[in-house]
């Protein structure tokens, strides 16, 4: 083993010694530490944060004196919907996104067809006609508003559920698409909307 990795898994003490401490000591940069204490398989038990000094808490007095804080001011609504059109990944403008009133709900609704996995990879025109359907929907603002009154209970949260499962074939087709409770989505599973409903029907044969 080369002096320096040696030097760094001794330095190391875990939940004392940071990362960068570590890399202070040994003349190297953390993410190195890192890499050798992974491979020497020694577990990385993040550091507890040291107090600040009095001379830190100072000077971080001196430069904090005259700055102007937002702290308590509300951003008004039309910089919100431009903040959205900027983070979203599709291509429509914030004077579009600002005919949905609520601005809750419409965040509400681009969370619900996150990307990750290419799991809802929607191309604009797809995410036009999913807002324009879903933002008055019926069963989706039932859900919606009952989860509110909730405080958020995580079984009744709506999750976009395909009415024929993916598993089935089914697409990501606006008319594919439904808004189910948590609970109930995590029920019907890879079930489509005719065998679950056979299923609803006759719940109690599927429960002790």
């Amino acid at each position: 083993m080369k002096n320096t990795e040696t030097k760094i898994i001794l330095s190391y003490k875990p939940n004392t010694t940071s990362l960068r401490d570590v890399a202070r000591i040994c003349g190297t940069d953390h993410h190195r530490v890192k890499r050798v204490l992974e491979a020497n398989g020694v577990v990385i038990v993040k550091a507890k944060s040291k107090p600040f000094s009095e001379d830190h808490r100072r000077k971080i007095g001196e430069k904090s004196k005259g700055r102007k804080t937002n702290l308590g001011k509300k951003m008004p609504k039309s910089s919100l919907y431009k903040n959205m059109a900027a983070h979203i990944r599709f291509d429509v403008t914030s004077e579009w996104l600002s005919g949905f009133s609520d601005i809750e709900k419409l965040k509400f609704l681009n969370s619900a067809i996150t990307r990750r996995g290419g799991r809802f990879d929607l191309s604009t025109t797809d995410y036009v006609e999913y807002i324009e359907k879903f933002y008055d929907d019926c069963q989706f603002n039932d859900l919606y508003f009952s989860w509110l009154i909730s405080q958020k209970n995580k079984w009744l949260r709506p999750t976009i559920d395909h009415i024929n499962p993916r598993a089935n074939g089914g697409e990501n087709a606006i008319e594919n698409l439904q808004f189910l409770t948590w609970f109930e989505n995590r029920a019907k599973c890879d079930m489509t909307q005719e065998e679950w409903n056979t299923v609803k029907a006759n719940i109690k044969d599927y429960l002790i």
